[in-house]
């Protein structure tokens, strides 16, 4: 099993590069845990926990990974355009399961049920 932390709410910053560079937004995959992690009760509300029970941490590891420009990949250095390459597009999941993560702010799934709510900022593909 893996555990995603994911970010429920929209941080800001007053300059708009940094805010997209630097700050996490609704439904960015912040850390994802093996299931040895214990989960502290009751879960924040700026955090939502799902726990993926057909995984293993290292097979959703790639989720970390930083969205980099483009034009800047393989070059000395790496522009970082936003924090995470993947997200949780947390709008488009069902209003049930929506409701269940703002009340319980946890749910255990397998991949396929979220594979099309993880997508790719840089492709536009689900996981």
């Amino acid at each position: 099993m893996a555990t995603l932390l994911i970010y429920a709410r929209n941080n800001v910053h007053i300059d708009p590069e940094k805010d997209a560079r630097g700050c996490y937004k609704l439904g960015d995959i912040v850390e994802v845990f093996d299931d040895s992690k214990p989960i502290a009760s009751p879960i924040a509300p700026e955090w939502y926990v799902v726990r993926i029970t057909d995984v293993t941490k290292a097979q959703v590891l790639h989720f970390m990974e930083p969205y980099v420009d483009p034009a800047t990949v393989g070059t000395d250095q790496p522009v970082t355009l936003r924090r995470r390459k993947f997200n949780v597009e947390v709008a488009t999941l069902p209003a049930a399961f929506k409701q269940k993560m703002t009340k319980d702010r946890y749910a255990e799934v397998t991949l396929s049920q979220v594979r099309n709510y993880i997508r790719n900022r840089m492709t536009g593909e689900t996981a």
